[in-house]
């Protein structure tokens, strides 16, 4: 079992995820981090050029497998969704060289609640589904994917399409139309408040997206857990009342945009980045 990990431009979110793994994830486990810190001045970066080499130190500090991610190229690929495409291809070329069970984590995405893989074993693999207009795929930022079970995995390909409208991995809607052949997809509204059936191969993760939903909808496991809620309500990015975190399946917390796709600046995100790992670590 392997959970991989493309990192940016904030080790502190390795530290974070490192440490609620050891507390939550229930089973063995090989944690990766692919390094996608970029050595030239970039707004991911904010400049900062030694970014890629402070993510291997922080990787070397915990004892974790760091792989680089070469992007040199990226100085004139702009565009977030592109360049997290080139960087998950990598990372799936790596997954097909290398057949395994995976679970792939977004660079902020953490365990809050205890995690017991083994439930997944059953299936191919498990995803959060993502629908633009007609086209209806998978997000790169929480799934697992057996590679010792699924087929077809050179149909795989985690690109955008500007003419199909889909983001990063809007081009994996080929290989899940042929994984789940004739079944009947869910509904992301019916993924949200649990009123689906999983497929005999398929999990599909439930999912509370940013800026739609508050304490209202906080799963029941989470209530208790004061300094989570005290950070949700807290984050100066929410709106309306609604929390800018996401939460999947009660387990899993999404900071969201933490590799500064938003443009933001990473101060905010350093703030929020010490406040959180006082919410999750500390």
């Amino acid at each position: 079992m392997k959970i991989v990990t493309p990192v940016v431009n904030n080790p502190e979110f390795i530290y974070i995820q490192y440490h609620t793994l050891k507390k939550y994830f229930k089973g063995d486990y090989e944690f990766i981090v692919f390094n996608d810190g970029k050595n030239f001045h970039d707004f991911t970066n904010g400049g900062d050029i030694n970014i890629r080499d402070k993510i291997e130190d922080k990787c070397r500090e915990l004892g974790i497998q760091c792989i680089n991610i070469p992007n040199d190229h990226h100085r004139t690929l702009l565009a977030p969704s592109g360049r997290c495409a080139d960087s998950m291809n990598f990372i799936l070329n790596y997954q097909r060289q290398n057949p395994d069970k995976y679970l792939l984590l977004d660079s902020d995405m953490f365990l809050i609640d205890d995690f017991k893989v083994e439930e997944l074993f059953k299936y191919d693999c498990a995803l959060v589904l993502q629908q633009r207009e007609n086209i209806v795929y998978f997000w790169h930022g929480l799934c697992y994917l057996d590679f010792t079970k699924i087929n077809d995995t050179d149909m795989m390909n985690w690109d955008v399409s500007v003419s199909l409208k889909v983001d990063t991995g809007g081009m994996m809607y080929i290989w899940l139309n042929k994984h789940l052949e004739n079944r009947i997809i869910p509904s992301i509204s019916d993924l949200r408040h649990g009123e689906y059936k999983h497929t005999d191969n398929t999990y599909f993760f439930r999912h509370l997206w940013s800026c739609s939903w508050n304490e209202n909808e906080l799963p029941d496991n989470l209530k208790s857990h004061s300094k989570l809620l005290q950070f949700l309500y807290e984050d100066v990015r929410n709106e309306n009342g609604n929390f800018f975190c996401e939460i999947y399946d009660g387990r899993f917390l999404h900071y969201r945009g933490g590799c500064n796709w938003r443009e933001e600046g990473l101060r905010i995100h350093n703030i929020l980045t010490k406040k959180l790992l006082n919410a999750l670590v500390n």
